[in-house]
């Protein structure tokens, strides 16, 4: 009996041992492995969904990249905004996840079997969001690690890899760009990664890179002319790709639908139940609105095209209607025709400078209320690329590798001017404006720049206003100091107000948002980046990693 169980025993053993080696060599059937995954173009398409959060859009809670987006000049949040201080530990800028997952795709395209044009398609999205997120790392920290290639936990020279210099970075994310242009489908899937996007991102990036290298000389960066060249050349080619602008400013930020949206290149859709955003509701509710800075306001023109300072057509600001009076439309489109601030609420609302954003309004979305709204969010247009190619062609003339001429402006920036009812823009000379030919120069002007530089980059600050873009545009063309308030005190003023118990006015009766004594310094070089997070620094044993300048 004895010898008889352990002959069963062995042999029960030995079935079990078997049937255990067949299960584990077997694929788990609720899952794919990596080799399993990449059999198709529609197993590349899925990968790529995710990279799609990258746009913020309208945003939920209290961030996004439109009105959100207030620690600049242009607006004033209810709590004072203030640079940090101090390095902190952790920064959630500082994210190489889309670079690893960009990698990865790049590594297993050649495995799939589609054909040649089809793989640099999807090795053109891959670039393109590469592309996507170092523009974003270096804008944030400057020079970063560029890694080309996924990493393993064997690869530690390449996980601890310090600072590439920011010149090297740059030059690879506009290689990544460039390949995306020539390789990207026309047309693909609606609103999906196309040519036209890779160029109307081309465009941003270098006039951006372009213009920080040219003003910020003690970088001694070279070659801006070639970027802001890439980013004239990339504008132009979108500037005939059948795009047209809206007859109205305001219907491209408060549209239900921006599908058939002429002038939109791509946008992040919103519908109700599934994705939604909050810009409504916080411009819309009780909460107290970030509203516009009495600087950013004055910054409208006349429609005569002069600067209020100047022109006879300005009534002043003595009430709101007389400060709206023969201005440019899209400050109409962008501002109430009510003050609404403490003391002097409307349906409740007030606004922390007394001026209500409106450009993003729509009474017909089916709810109001924050997170839940729904109108679609434009993230690449005709009007930003306006602007980046009439900026890209004054900046390359003062250069001297390009000559700024009136055509430039007349199929740029005048069309904006033309929709918002401001006279056209003239140039005289290379150095000079005119309206209806009369040379004229405002007189809050920067002295360190051109006059035609100074008008369009104000044709800029209002056409993009509370669009996302003020803040990098500060940076690359160094002019941190227009958020000190030390050194630009109506960022801290809004409206012209009679007086009452719960408001502090300035002496000359303007709106004070914040205490007399409240103040944002900017420091240079400091603040023209973040600082490393010293949590990453010190994962660093051979010191490779180290601070920014000033931090």
């Amino acid at each position: 009996m004895k010898t008889f169980l352990n002959i069963i025993l062995i042999f029960i053993t030995g079935f079990f041992l078997e049937g255990c080696k067949k299960f584990v060599d077997k694929v788990p059937l609720d899952s794919f492995s990596d080799n399993d995954f990449w059999k198709s173009e529609n197993s590349l398409r899925t990968y790529n969904w995710e990279f799609y959060n990258l746009f913020t859009g309208y945003g939920t809670g209290a961030s996004g990249d439109f009105y959100f987006s207030s620690f600049t000049d242009d607006q004033d949040a209810s709590a004072l905004q203030t640079f940090p201080q101090n390095a902190a530990a952790s920064n959630a800028a500082w994210n190489f996840y889309w670079v690893r997952k960009a990698n990865i795709m790049l590594e297993r395209i050649d495995d799939v079997p589609i054909d040649d044009a089809s793989k640099n398609h999807w090795k053109g999205v891959a670039k393109f969001f590469r592309a996507y997120t170092y523009f974003n790392l270096v804008k944030t920290f400057g020079g970063v690690p560029f890694i080309n290639r996924s990493l393993d936990l064997p690869d530690t020279s390449l996980i601890y890899k310090g600072h590439d210099p920011r010149a090297l970075v740059m030059d690879s994310v506009l290689a990544d760009l460039n390949f995306a242009v020539a390789n990207l489908r026309t047309v693909d899937l609606a609103n999906t990664v196309n040519k036209n996007i890779a160029l109307a991102f081309l465009s941003r990036v270098g006039l951006y890179e372009g213009t920080y290298r040219k003003y910020h000389t003690e970088l001694n960066l070279p070659n801006s002319d070639i970027y802001l060249q890439a980013s004239k050349d990339a504008a132009t080619q979108l500037m005939g790709a059948g795009y047209v602008l809206n007859p109205d400013y305001q219907t491209t930020y408060n549209s239900l639908d921006l599908s058939t949206n002429k002038q939109v290149i791509m946008y992040k859709q919103y519908a109700p139940g599934f994705l939604s955003h909050s810009v409504i509701g916080y411009t819309n509710s009780s909460t107290v609105m970030s509203g516009l800075t009495k600087n950013a306001v004055e910054t409208y023109l006349a429609t005569d095209g002069l600067p209020i300072t100047i022109s006879p057509n300005y009534k002043g600001d003595a009430n709101i209607k007389d400060l709206r009076t023969n201005r440019d439309k899209r400050l109409l489109a962008t501002i109430d025709t009510v003050l609404m601030y403490q003391g002097n609420l409307w349906n409740g609302f007030s606004s922390s400078t007394g001026y209500r954003p409106t450009k993003f309004l729509q009474p017909l979305d089916p709810n109001q209320l924050a997170p839940l709204n729904s109108t679609d969010a434009p993230l690449f247009g005709l009007p930003e690329v306006y602007l980046n190619y009439v900026e890209a062609c004054a900046e390359l003339s003062e250069l001297g590798k390009y000559t700024l001429v009136q055509a430039d402006l007349d199929k740029s920036v005048n069309l904006l001017r033309a929709r918002a009812g401001v006279a056209a823009l003239q140039l005289v000379g290379i150095n000079g404006t005119a309206v209806n030919g009369v040379a004229f120069t405002d007189t809050k002007k920067d002295n360190d720049i051109s006059s035609i530089i100074w008008e369009l980059r104000r044709e800029r600050r209002t056409e993009l206003m509370m669009d996302g873009f003020r803040f990098d545009d500060l940076m690359r063309w160094k002019k941190g100091w227009y958020m000190d308030n030390s050194k630009n005190p109506d960022i801290f003023l809004g409206a012209k107000v009679p007086a009452n118990p719960r408001i502090t006015l300035s002496t000359d009766g303007y709106l004070r948002v914040y205490a007399a004594t409240a103040s944002r310094a900017f420091i240079d070089p400091k603040n023209y980046l973040s600082a490393i997070p010293t949590g990453q620094i010190a994962l660093y044993a051979n010191g490779s990693l180290s601070q920014n300048p000033g931090w």
